[in-house]
């Protein structure tokens, strides 16, 4: 995608040299990069919200809330369950 003469990728790399403007996009980049990835796997594995959210002990409208990259927000307790329930093991780096 070009924006006047720039890719988008471009664009991106210019807006994040901006404090403010990269710590708005941290904020929000890694709930959606987060949502997406929960997605992912499950349905890697066959399963359906209704599922996952039975494994986790949740309601579908619950995880599908997880799911979703514009309202997902997560405690840590949270992720470990999602992990447990994935069979996965929970990784967090600081960096």
């Amino acid at each position: 995608m070009k924006i006047r003469g720039t890719t988008l990728k471009e664009h991106l790399r210019k807006q994040l040299r901006d404090p403010e403007f990269r710590k708005a996009f941290n904020e929000e980049d890694l709930p959606a990069r987060l949502a997406i990835r929960i997605a992912k796997l499950r349905e890697a594995q066959g399963l359906t919200q209704q599922a996952l959210a039975r494994k986790m002990g949740l309601t579908q409208q619950a995880l599908s809330l997880l799911e979703n990259p514009s309202s997902a927000r997560y405690t840590l307790r949270t992720l470990q369950r999602v992990a447990s329930a994935l069979n996965r093991e929970l990784v967090v780096q600081l960096k």
